[in-house]
């Protein structure tokens, strides 16, 4: 080879070895052409990170003793396993405020690899990883730079598990009462009246949460109709409920007219069970 070809060679090898042992310079290299062909998706990615992070080290900073840390952590990641992110307490950060940072942060990175977030979101847990170790590095150094810390609080929110709404229990009832009206009314009888002050009775005892009323008709009569006549029999309860100190805020009305029969019936056939508003505590 000609000498001024062999030059920018000599000088590209001069560079990438500059303050490294040879035996440095080849496990720093090995790391480089490793492939993740196993594991999981957050081991083969932490892979590619940390392979990232060592290329930095080597040709950015020329620091070999920080890219073999992150070398090795490469191909262990390389072999399937799940590498832990650095302890800043092993490192003797020169900074207070800085150690204690990169405290909180390791307990929070911690706290969501431990709620699944590698399994989740493995290239951002990843990423997120090799970013914090590459924060601890640099703040163990004294080094002002702070991309790798930016790089890992940018990531970090990514990796919170989402909150699942919990849906509300579903009201218990704890009292039942039913009264009954003629054929064709929605006026409250006195039989029906005698419930009701059962119930206002109890509602002071029980104090119920919400009461549940529902009107209903028996089968005689167009199903517009008696949808209305259903409304009609639960708003007549409420106001001879209200009168008898049951606020009327804590009613929860319904009207089903004739879909819904506690005797069953054919069509247009008078039942007086049917012609009923039911009255529900729940709680």
């Amino acid at each position: 080879m000609r000498l001024s070809r062999l030059l920018p060679v000599l000088a590209g090898t001069l560079a990438l070895s500059a303050c490294a042992f040879p035996w440095q310079v080849a496990e720093v290299q090995d790391a480089l052409a490793v492939t993740a062909s196993g594991g999981t998706a957050f081991t083969r990615a932490l892979t590619e990170e940390y392979k990232t992070q060592t290329t930095y080290e080597t040709q950015v900073e020329y620091e070999w003793r920080h890219a073999l840390i992150f070398a090795r952590k490469a191909a262990r990641a390389a072999s399937g396993e799940a590498v832990a992110p650095e302890d800043p307490a092993a490192w003797e950060i020169p900074n207070a405020e800085a150690a204690k940072a990169l405290a909180a942060a390791h307990l929070r990175l911690l706290g969501s690899f431990t709620q699944g977030a590698r399994e989740r979101v493995p290239a951002v847990a990843a990423h997120a990883q090799a970013n914090f170790d590459c924060w601890v590095e640099e703040e163990w150094e004294g080094d002002d730079s702070t991309l790798c810390r930016d790089s890992f609080l940018a990531a970090e929110p990514m990796l919170k598990a989402p909150v699942v709404a919990v849906a509300a229990p579903a009201p218990k009832i704890i009292k039942t009462f039913i009264v009954y009206f003629d054929f064709n009314k929605a006026v409250v009888t006195p039989a029906a009246s005698a419930t009701l002050a059962e119930v206002a009775a109890a509602q002071v005892q029980l104090k119920p949460t919400a009461i549940y009323l529902s009107g209903h008709t028996d089968t005689v009569g167009n199903a517009v109709y008696n949808q209305t006549l259903s409304n009609k029999r639960a708003a007549a309860v409420a106001a001879a409920l209200d009168k008898l100190g049951v606020k009327t805020s804590t009613f929860d009305l319904k009207a089903f007219g004739k879909t819904k029969l506690a005797v069953p019936t054919k069509d247009n056939v008078k039942e007086g069970k049917n012609r009923r508003v039911e009255i529900y505590f729940e709680k």
